[in-house]
């Protein structure tokens, strides 16, 4: 009744054994895993059992035959430890991620109600505003689907298989097919009510099976065989099968009745073959595709509809990606929606919805550990955080140390509680000596009397210690604090007040010569206004300096070359966190 899908065969689950799908597939062994809500099989040679390491995952999903429903079965994590999960389909971590946010103002959302005819995220993915869409954020593929204006999720499943080397070539057909119905032809009429759904052009694998057993007479199992043959490039298998569906077999076990004797003239039906040998090689199967389209439509959804939810969660999803969080906070920006520093009271270990805006994580900074943002969480859960002396003292005992401190402070995790970071940064060494003090008197049971009747276990409703109210660091020094601990900016980007002369003298962004489209580029010369990130000076063989020089603008970051000459006249300007315009060869 239930199997797992790998590899388009169905493995057999075992409930109270998982571990007997380790041996299910010929040739391989399968440790299946459970991570979230996104399925997968990880496997490794037989050799290699017992040996969890360099594994590769595989999208995979249990099926119920007599439901129709995916659900994922009993699995075994690589240190042995077993989980349950059910899901209706395979999905990115960042939806569960979004669904939890969105349900923290909304309870009664679920994902499995959206309405998959939703006007509005249609006209949003004609709009090519697919920024962080799963399957659909490409540059190709949101041109080819600004072009195709789709509908429906049909649409959506079509786009996902044709954007492939080899179904590719027929994109300019399909689309003017979709907008001119009355060109489309088809070699036999045959063809027609099983290529009409793709406006006369094969797109999946199903439609190679269902050709070959309407037109030539083909089993299913002999349809799957020149589906296998074709995806696998075996040119002795599909030469035979070749004859096969042109002319028929009568081989025992292989009959088949063939194109020609079933109408279809010799000439047409070599060309329906070669058209899809052509496209089999690449071509995706339906249901594959399908469960593609079905999360990139959520996860569309949930832009066009909680931009802030998804956007959060897709932030936290790409933190550790100081190009992709730079990616989508620009993203953000055009949104309208503000991507602010951390506070103390708001954030958590991620991204977190803040009214309108967004608050970056506390994860973000350096030497902040995980059991501590969680003890940071719990606490403020009774009462916010009133000053640093309040944190400081209610923290004391859950693993808090002067440079999670520091780091918190020059993060801006405190800007809410406190007047100016330069201030609590000249306050550090006091209040840490304070609380300390406090705590040892309360060890030794030196508490004066009142204290004791006011109640010890309570905090006291005034702070001892009020932090000075020094000037403010410039804009320049707090920005350079915030990249240092979080390796981002964090309340800004030091190209904000440049952005009128970017627009006039940047040449392109860094995102476009790291994008798909980066070969326009080749060998011309480019002009970007950046900041410098880091310079490192080598020295040649020849006993000259060089420089690998790393630069950001508003939409990336990447290394620039500057070879000794250059690197003579213009050494004095590559201090890092300087503004600087390069002008070089891509």
């Amino acid at each position: 009744k239930h199997g797992i899908l790998y590899n388009r065969r169905a493995l057999p689950v075992n409930s109270q054994r998982p571990l007997a799908i380790l041996r299910c597939a010929a040739g391989t062994a399968c440790v299946c895993s459970a991570l979230q809500e996104v399925p997968h099989i990880k496997y490794l040679r037989r050799e290699n059992v017992g040996k969890l390491h360099k594994l590769r995952d595989e999208a995979a999903a249990a099926v119920d035959r007599d439901t129709r429903r995916f659900e994922q079965r009993p699995v075994c994590r690589p240190s042995g430890r077993q989980r349950q999960q059910r899901v209706r389909a395979a999905a990115p971590l960042r939806l569960q991620q979004d669904r939890a946010a969105v349900r923290l103002h909304e309870p009664d959302f679920r994902i499995a109600n959206l309405d998959y005819d939703d006007a509005a995220t249609y006209a949003m993915l004609e709009r090519g505003e697919t920024e962080g869409i799963f399957q659909l954020e490409s540059t190709g593929m949101t041109q080819v689907l600004v072009s195709m204006r789709p509908r429906s999720l049909e649409d959506v499943i079509a786009l996902i298989s044709l954007y492939r080397p080899g179904p590719m070539d027929s994109i300019p057909t399909y689309l003017r097919n979709r907008r001119e119905p009355d060109k489309v032809t088809y070699k036999t009429p045959q063809l027609a009510h099983i290529l009409d759904v793709t406006n006369g052009c094969i797109v999946y694998q199903e439609q190679v099976m269902q050709i070959c057993r309407e037109l030539a007479g083909f089993s299913f199992g002999q349809a799957d065989n020149v589906r296998r043959a074709m995806s696998k490039k075996k040119h002795k298998v599909m030469e035979a099968e070749r004859e096969h569906f042109v002319h028929g077999c009568t081989e025992p076990g292989k009959e088949c009745a063939g194109c020609v004797k079933n109408g279809i003239p010799e000439a047409v039906a070599n060309e329906i073959y070669d058209d899809m040998v052509s496209f089999a090689s690449y071509a995706f199967n339906k249901s594959h595709a399908a469960c593609y389209a079905y999360v990139a439509f959520q996860t569309a959804y949930l832009k066009c509809h909680y931009p802030r939810e998804f956007m959060a969660a897709l932030l936290t999803s790409v933190l550790d990606s100081t190009a992709k969080v730079i990616e989508y906070s620009s993203e953000c920006q055009r949104l309208g929606i503000k991507v602010l520093p951390p506070d103390i009271n708001v954030s958590r270990g991620g991204f977190t919805v803040d009214g309108q805006s967004i608050r970056f994580g506390l994860n973000a900074v350096k030497s902040v550990g995980r059991d501590l943002i969680e003890a940071v969480i719990k606490e403020r859960e009774s009462r916010p955080f009133r000053s640093l002396y309040d944190f400081c003292k209610r923290m004391r005992s859950n693993m808090l140390n002067r440079r999670a401190l520091e780091n918190l402070i020059k993060a801006g995790a405190f800007d809410t509680l406190e007047p100016s970071r330069h201030g609590m940064m000249e306050s550090v060494e006091t209040v840490l000596r304070i609380v300390e003090n406090d705590a040892r008197q309360n060890l030794d049971g030196q508490l004066d009397l009142f204290s004791a009747m006011a109640g010890a276990e309570e905090a006291p409703q005034n702070d001892d210690y009020q932090v000075p109210n020094l000037r403010e660091y410039d804009s320049g020094e707090l920005l350079k604090m915030e990249k240092e601990v979080s390796g981002l900016y964090l309340s800004g980007h030091p190209l904000d007040a440049y952005r009128e002369k970017i627009e006039k003298i940047s040449s392109c962004t860094i995102a476009q010569l790291q994008g798909e489209n980066a070969r326009d580029f080749d060998n011309q010369t480019v002009t970007l206004v950046c900041t410098v990130v880091k310079n490192k000076i080598m020295t040649t063989k020849s006993n000259t300096l060089m420089a690998f020089t790393t630069i950001e603008d508003l939409t990336g970051t990447m290394e620039l070359l500057v070879f000794p000459r250059v690197l003579t006249s213009c050494r004095a300007y590559l201090q890092e966190n300087a503004v600087v315009v390069t002008t070089g060869r891509a």
